[in-house]
């Protein structure tokens, strides 16, 4: 049986030396705010459901493009 070191052990074998952790990011707090203004403009009208639901999509194309380009940066 092979014996594997603490290091090993510890790292799950894979050789990962440090964790990755995402930058800080004012993407998150921009989608909460644009899902809270798309469903205040239910009650509201629809023209404020209209500068909701195209900040949200305008949120979510920054948050995709920030993951991928993050993505891309990791190492193998």
């Amino acid at each position: 049986m092979a014996e594997t070191t603490h290091d090993e052990h510890a790292h799950g074998g894979h050789g990962h030396d440090e964790i990755h952790m995402p930058p800080n990011s004012w993407v998150p707090i921009s989608t909460a705010l644009s899902v809270t203004t798309l469903f205040v403009g239910f009650i509201v009208g629809v023209w404020l459901d209209i500068i909701g639901g195209v900040w949200l999509i305008a949120s979510l194309v920054a948050w995709f493009r920030a993951a991928r380009s993050e993505f891309a940066e990791l190492p193998d």
